[in-house]
Formats: structure tokens, C-alpha cells, sequence
């Protein structure tokens, strides 16, 4: 139960934001490029993004929890003092197979996030989608929101 709980720790919010406002500028054409989960659910999403990307940018095999990392190793990071290029790795296997979808999940205002709705798991999942998302602006909204939550975070 805590796994999952770390596992959707980026995706929890969808259903406890407060305004529920959603990034939604994303009308490129690259657009119909972007991978979509066929469905949000546990524990399909976690299969679904595992045959997308079995292992994380190390090589480290994601676990049946769609993680790559033990909780231990997770639970005591510095996410507030790590650049994203290292805090990337620890991003679940649903940020690395579909990073502009999962970003589509979260608010538009990273200021209205609390910071109790996040872990570690779902930083390093922003900072994940701030390098590697396909749609430039959304790389650009997930840089500012991880500033935004690493000052929280302190």
C-alpha cells in the first residue's frame, strides 16, 4: 500500500487538487506524437509504461511497483538540494514512458500544490518531465514548477 502510494505519488494529484486546473497548452502538432496510457488504473498503467521502458536512465530495472529505487533509498533524499539531472533517475516508470501525459495530470499552479501531497518519487517525477517531456512548453512549466516545489520542499 505504500508503494502504490509512492508509485502514484505524481499522479495523486488528479484527485485531490485543490483548483483542478490542468496544464492544457499543449496544441502543437507534435501533440498526436505524444504517448498516452491507455488506461490510468493500477496495475495496468505500471505494465503499460513497463513495455514502454522496462529501466529507469541508469539502467536499473523498474519493480513490479513501477519503481527503481527501495522506499529506503527514496525516502531519504535531498529533493530539495538535488539538480534534475540526478533527481530524474529516481522518477517512477510511468513518468519515464509517458512524462507529457503524466504532466497533463497535475495543476497548472505549482504554488497551490501541498506540499504533504508529495514525495520524493513525485518530485524526481517533475524534474524527469522538465528534461525529457516532448513538448517544449511543458519542459519549460515543469522546470519552474520544480523550483517552485524544491523551495517548498526546504
Amino acid at each position: 500500500m505504500i508503494i502504490r502510494s509512492v508509485l502514484f505519488g505524481l499522479l495523486c494529484l488528479l484527485e485531490g487538487c485543490a483548483d483542478q486546473q490542468f496544464v492544457t497548452n499543449y496544441m502543437s502538432s507534435a501533440e498526436s506524437e505524444i504517448p498516452e496510457p491507455e488506461s490510468w488504473s493500477f496495475p495496468d498503467i505500471v505494465e503499460s509504461a513497463r513495455k514502454i521502458s522496462p529501466n529507469n536512465l541508469e539502467g536499473r530495472p523498474f519493480n513490479k511497483f513501477g519503481l527503481a529505487y527501495p522506499m529506503g533509498v527514496l525516502s531519504n533524499l535531498d529533493v530539495s538540494s538535488m539538480r534534475a539531472k540526478e533527481l530524474q533517475n529516481y522518477a517512477d516508470v510511468v513518468t519515464h514512458a509517458y512524462p507529457d501525459a503524466v504532466s497533463r495530470q497535475l495543476p497548472r499552479s505549482c504554488d497551490e500544490v501541498p506540499i504533504n501531497q508529495l514525495n520524493e518519487t513525485s518530485v524526481a517525477g517533475i524534474a524527469f518531465v522538465s528534461l525529457n517531456a516532448i513538448n517544449e512548453e511543458t519542459r519549460k512549466w515543469a522546470k519552474e514548477c520544480l523550483i517552485i516545489i524544491q523551495k517548498k520542499w526546504k
